[in-house]
């Protein structure tokens, strides 16, 4: 049995992290000691690394525990697991057009500035830089 210290350093995690995950249900230990210490298996430390590996990925904790409970069910995961990964490629590109579409504006933006350093404003609570760019003269 390995103690929540041991769980911690072998897998690279804080203590805290460990107790967070037991109390959303991620983590469990395998037994208590008598003196109230949590005991966990082999088997924790690589369930934390997997825990670990999906956030490294982008998946939420909600989603982590989804492929735990499969796992849990004694189902093999990789078919639940790659319709996540395909609604977190869905959901990535969807974010990378939202971000390219504001990055292109933003640089019309900015060319326009560039060319007219010092535009003539009229002293209204907004900025010529911010409203939708000028045709480029």
């Amino acid at each position: 049995m390995l103690t929540i210290g041991e769980v911690a350093r072998r897998s690279g995690v804080s203590r805290d992290a460990l107790r967070f995950y037991e109390r959303i249900g991620l983590l469990k230990p395998h037994a208590r000691s008598e003196a109230g210490y949590r005991l966990y298996d082999a088997s924790a430390v690589e369930r934390v690394r997997f825990i670990k590996l999906a956030q490294g990925l982008g998946f939420q904790l909600e989603e982590i525990a989804s492929m735990l409970e499969v796992m849990a069910e004694g189902k093999p995961p990789c078919a639940h697991v790659r319709a996540m990964l395909e609604e977190k490629v869905a959901e990535i590109e969807a974010k990378i057009d939202a971000l390219t579409k504001l990055r292109d504006d933003l640089k019309a933006r900015l060319d326009w500035a560039r060319q007219h350093p010092d535009p003539a404003c009229d002293g209204k609570n907004t900025c010529v830089y911010l409203e939708p760019p000028a045709p480029l003269t």
